[in-house]
């Protein structure tokens, strides 16, 4: 296969979704040159002042998500104040905003140097999971009332757990089930989440059990981060997705960033929830979002940008350019535009410095930078993926005939699926394909175990689809050891083989970055190339990622492989010189 002919797109419509309106006000699309005007002033901002305490964190996690320089040393002193809270030989003891604080420490630490401060980090991980409450919400430091829950301290405790995760720290699952129970729980009979969604005696404030659309846009962020380290990005209910909400990189588009993480050599327990749960849920908190959020209300006044930066997730998460004929992106900045002070500022009732952060945020796409892969990939019938990142979740969504998108009908357990993948003919390979990426993240994950074996004899089958799908597989065994057959696929002759080798390795040990090289070796963008490369320069940059990014992917699996397998001799032979 040629590698150019690999970066071909194609354009099909897959499925009828319902309309959602989302109004911020109608605006002619931001100028890019004002944004990042507005993106500068609000670094220069954040620069100018002290960052300290929870906003001080927040604003640090901005400035490095807008592309500042996480080396800047106006950041030390808050690098330094979080180490203070996290000694080594202790645990991480936050100041007076207990899980707020906690989650945006980690938070900043993750951006700048996550190998680097891995034990800190861990640390508050563990404070997180210790103050989770027993209904699966956060609330301040401790319960003070019963079945007490905080639906804005929840959310920034699930995005601080989601940072964690995708540098390869373990979350449990029962921590995430427990959460996204507590929101569906507590999701009010309109569909929309409150403040405080509890009988709270102390502190009594009506406006806290009022359905507001910051807290169902909270709300509804942390199920779809929740709903992707449970079900590992398995698509959207169509009812969930506006039908206007122009997909940005296509409707089986594969994400790689974000996946639940699992224990090196453990595999994790399969959730008890099925996604139909959160669907059910999001629909309901969705279709508030689009019957009021363009409302001009106070709640909104008080707290737009922390509004906007959660708008900015729901969307990113969504994977949605427009809800209905709006654009959330220019309608939004053009709001921040309008707001922005002289001094690069904004202050709604987080205060300047907080809100400033989000509102910079919500600018500079600070979750779509975390969750968008860099190409469109769209799947056709005839061949698994024309172009993009790897196998899709829905293969069976994608046979043609005659024009028209069919679904796909074999069906089975895992281990059966396998042995009529190795005997199938080519004509039917494609066939067996899909039907064991729909077992496996449709219904059944857990039938991978057990079938490593199998699955490493098939790696050398002539075949390539065959070879690609049992590295597809392996990615999503839970089997730390099957890392070392991905390293070896890495160097196949078959350009999507390595590919699907090198995304299955970023699945199998959570670093979905990679080991520093591209992740996608025909990412045109990833590998420094053109679009009007020639095939030798395309052909002579694979030969030198694949020697490279074998040898770092080597270097790694050998310090962090299984401890059964470190008594060889070539490890003991390293280490005593």
């Amino acid at each position: 296969m040629s590698l150019k002919s690999g970066q071909k797109f194609y354009r099909i419509s897959l499925c009828a979704v319902v309309i959602l309106l989302w109004s911020l006000g109608t605006s002619a699309a931001a100028d890019k040159q004002k944004i990042q005007q507005a993106i500068s002033k609000a670094q220069a901002y954040l620069l100018q002042g002290r960052f300290s305490g929870g906003s001080g964190s927040i604003a640090a996690v901005a400035y490095i998500k807008s592309g500042g320089d996480k080396k800047s040393p106006k950041l030390q002193p808050i690098i330094d104040e979080i180490l203070r809270k996290a000694p080594v030989d202790s645990r991480y003891r936050p100041t007076s905003n207990h899980n707020y604080e906690a989650s945006v420490d980690l938070m900043l630490l993750e951006a700048i140097d996550p190998e680097g401060y891995r034990i800190q980090i861990q640390m508050i991980v563990d404070y997180l999971l210790q103050s989770q409450q027993p209904n699966g919400a956060w609330f301040y430091d401790r319960q003070i009332e019963a079945d007490c829950g905080d639906t804005s301290i929840t959310q920034y405790a699930i995005m601080a757990l989601w940072a964690a995760s995708r540098m390869g720290i373990d979350v449990p699952t029962e921590v995430w089930e427990k959460a996204a129970r507590w929101h569906i729980d507590r999701q009010q009979a309109d569909g929309g989440f409150v403040y405080h969604p509890f009988d709270r005696k102390l502190y009594h404030d009506p406006e806290h059990h009022r359905t507001t659309d910051t807290m169902t846009t909270a709300g509804t962020s942390s199920l779809l981060i929740i709903r992707r380290m449970l079900f590992d990005d398995f698509e959207l209910d169509p009812e969930v997705r506006p039908p206007d909400a122009t997909k940005r990189f296509g409707v089986l588009e594969r994400f790689v960033d974000g996946s639940p993480p699992t224990p090196k050599g453990v595999v994790k327990r399969a959730p008890t929830m099925k996604p139909a749960s959160i669907d059910n849920s999001l629909k309901e908190s969705i279709r508030w979002m689009g019957a009021h959020f363009g409302e001009k209300n106070s709640n909104h006044e008080r707290w737009f940008a922390y509004h906007l930066y959660s708008i900015e997730r729901v969307a990113a998460l969504m994977d949605v350019a427009k809800f209905g004929s709006h654009d959330w992106y220019d309608e939004g900045a053009d709001e921040l535009l309008k707001r922005q002070a002289a001094d690069g500022s904004w202050t709604d009732h987080c205060g300047a410095q907080a809100a400033t952060a989000m509102g910079l945020m919500f600018l500079s796409k600070a979750t779509t930078t975390i969750v968008a892969p860099r190409k469109k990939t769209v799947t056709v019938g005839g061949g698994l993926q024309a172009g993009g990142r790897g196998l899709p979740d829905q293969l069976d969504a994608v046979t043609m005939n005659a024009g028209v998108v069919s679904a796909r009908k074999i069906a089975g357990p895992v281990d059966q699926l396998l042995i009529e993948l190795e005997k199938s003919s080519d004509a039917k390979v494609e066939d067996v394909q899909a039907a064991i990426v729909e077992t496996v993240q449709l219904s059944n994950p857990e039938e991978l175990i057990g079938q490593t074996e199998r699955l490493l004899k098939l790696t050398s089958d002539p075949r390539v689809e065959v070879r690609r799908t049992v590295l597809w597989a392996l990615g999503r065994s839970g089997n730390f050891s099957a890392a070392k057959q991905l390293i070896a696929a890495l160097t196949d002759p078959e350009p999507t083989v390595v590919r699907e080798a090198s995304l299955a390795l970023c699945v199998l040990t959570r670093r979905f970055d990679g080991c520093g090289t591209a992740v996608d070796p025909l990412d045109d963008d990833q590998m420094g190339l053109k679009e009007d490369s020639s095939e030798q320069e395309r052909k002579a940059a694979l030969d030198a990622w694949k020697a490279e990014t074998s040898r770092r992917w080597t270097e790694w699996y050998e310090k962090n492989r299984p401890y059964d397998e470190r008594d060889d001799r070539k490890y003991l032979k390293k280490n005593n010189r």
